[in-house]
C-alpha cells in the first residue's frame, strides 16, 4: 500500500511539473514577440577615405558646437573643423609636389608618379594642367598664379612651363633655387659657377627674354635665401649680418629687387625662414629659439616700412612652412601637440601629431580650429579664397584636404 502511494504521488508531481513548464515556455514566447524591443546604441561607422579627386560637400553654414558623445564623453568626429576632431579626406593617393591654389578655390599640383601636372577644381574634378608629361622632376616651383612653373631635373635641365600657352623656355642648367614675383613674370635664381667668388643672383623674365645680375653671392651663396615678397620690393634674405648679437641674436640682411640692401632684421635664432602676407603687410617667420633650447618659434614682425620692426612672439611651437596666410590679418597653422629641445633646427626631431590653430598677427590671440580624426602631420597649407577648404600634404607627399566651414 505505501509503495502503490509513492508511485501515484511521483506520477502526480510529474504531470504538475510537465503543465508548469509548458505554461513557463508559453509566457517566454508570449513576451519575445509581443514586448517593446531592447534599444541598442546604434554603432559608429568610421568615414571612407575619399577616392582621387573627391571632395566632401561643405555642410549648411551656421553656427555648430562639437557633438559629445554621450556614454563616453569623447568629443564626436565633425565633418567641419569646429574646435574638436575632424575628418579630413584623401585627394591623391600617390606623392604630389608644390600644391598651389589656383584659381580660389582649386589646387594644382604636380604627380610624381606620372609625371603630370593636375588640377582639382571646386567640384572635385581632376583636370590635366598639360598633355605634356615631365617624368622624374626633381623640384618644382609654381608661380602663385599657378599658370607658370620653373621645372627642376637631376640631370641639371631647368625649363619654365606656361600651362597656358604651352610654351616651355629653357633655362642655363647652373642656376637654381626659383622664386616667382607675384604676377609671375619675374623669376630670382641663383647662378652657380664653377668659380663659386662668381656666383650671383639673377632675375629674368619668366619667358627668357630679359636676365640681368642683382648681386654677387660670391662665397655667402648659402647664406642667402631666395624669397620674392608680395607687393615684390624684397627679393631674398642674407644671413650674412653679425652672426649673434649676444642672447641668441642674428642679424639678417634684405635684399631689394634692385640687388641692394633694403634694411636688416633681428631675430632670436638660427635657422630662419619667413613668409610674407598677401600685401606684404607683415612678415611671418620662424627661427630655432635660443633661450627656448632651439625648439621651434613663430614670429610677426612689420613686411613694409621699417621692416623687422614691431616683432612679436606668437607663443607658438611651429614652423613657417607649416603655417599659411587666411587672409593679410591671420593665418593657419599646423601645431606638433608637442615639440623637443633642438627640434627647431630640425623639424625630423618632431614625431607628434599635428593640431590646427588660426592666428591673429596684429593681437596674437589663437584659436583651436581642430585636429584630423586620424593621427598626422600636415604640411604645405593653403585655404581656398572662400575660406572653406584647407589643403595640406601628409606626412607621406599625398594632397589631403579638411572642410573649414
Amino acid at each position: 500500500m505505501f509503495e502503490m502511494m509513492t508511485y501515484r504521488t511521483k506520477r502526480i508531481l510529474g504531470i504538475i511539473t510537465l503543465i508548469a513548464v509548458t505554461i513557463l515556455m508559453g509566457a517566454l514566447l508570449y513576451f519575445a514577440f509581443t514586448a517593446a524591443p531592447m534599444i541598442q546604441e546604434e554603432p559608429t561607422i568610421p568615414t571612407e577615405e575619399g577616392a582621387a579627386g573627391g571632395l566632401i560637400g561643405a555642410p549648411e553654414a551656421g553656427e555648430r558646437t562639437p557633438v559629445q558623445d554621450q556614454t563616453s564623453g569623447a568629443l564626436q568626429p565633425s565633418p567641419v573643423a569646429i574646435g574638436g576632431p575632424t575628418f579630413t579626406q584623401r585627394l591623391t593617393a600617390t606623392v604630389v609636389t608644390s600644391p598651389t591654389l589656383i584659381e580660389g578655390t582649386g589646387i594644382a599640383f604636380y604627380n610624381n608618379q606620372d609625371g603630370r601636372f593636375y588640377k582639382i577644381d571646386e567640384s572635385g574634378e581632376l583636370i590635366a594642367l598639360s598633355s605634356a608629361a615631365f617624368p622624374k622632376a626633381e623640384s618644382v616651383v609654381f608661380a602663385d598664379t599657378a599658370d607658370i612653373a620653373v621645372i627642376e631635373f637631376p640631370d641639371g635641365t631647368n625649363i619654365i612651363y606656361n600651362f597656358l600657352t604651352d610654351q616651355q623656355t629653357t633655362l642655363p642648367s647652373h642656376w637654381e633655387e626659383f622664386d616667382f614675383s607675384s604676377d609671375g613674370e619675374n623669376v630670382v635664381s641663383k647662378s652657380m659657377a664653377s668659380d663659386s667668388s662668381q656666383n650671383t643672383l639673377v632675375s629674368s623674365s619668366s619667358d627668357g627674354s630679359r636676365t640681368e645680375v642683382l648681386t654677387p653671392l660670391g662665397t655667402n651663396t648659402d647664406k642667402v635665401t631666395v624669397n620674392y615678397s608680395t607687393n615684390n620690393s624684397i627679393v631674398g634674405f642674407s644671413q650674412t649680418g653679425a652672426s649673434s648679437l649676444g642672447f641668441g641674436r642674428y642679424e639678417i640682411y634684405l635684399i631689394g629687387s634692385d640687388g641692394e640692401e633694403s634694411g636688416n632684421l633681428i631675430v632670436e635664432g638660427g635657422n630662419f625662414a619667413a613668409s610674407w602676407s598677401p600685401t606684404s603687410t607683415y612678415l611671418l617667420y620662424s627661427v630655432a629659439w635660443s633661450a627656448n633650447n632651439d625648439r621651434p618659434s613663430l614670429w610677426v614682425s612689420s613686411g613694409t616700412g621699417d621692416v623687422g620692426s614691431n616683432r612679436m612672439n606668437l607663443g607658438v611651437e611651429t614652423w613657417v612652412e607649416k603655417c599659411t596666410f587666411k587672409n593679410d590679418l591671420s593665418i593657419i597653422c599646423a601645431v606638433p601637440d608637442e615639440a623637443t629641445d633642438a627640434s627647431g633646427l630640425d623639424h625630423r626631431l618632431i614625431t607628434a601629431t599635428d593640431s590646427l590653430y588660426e592666428i591673429n598677427l596684429k593681437t596674437g590671440t589663437k584659436k583651436l580650429l581642430g585636429y584630423p580624426t586620424l593621427d598626422m602631420q600636415m604640411f604645405n597649407l593653403s585655404v581656398s579664397d572662400d575660406d572653406s577648404i584647407l589643403y595640406f600634404l601628409d606626412a607621406y607627399g599625398r594632397l589631403n584636404f579638411m572642410n573649414l566651414k
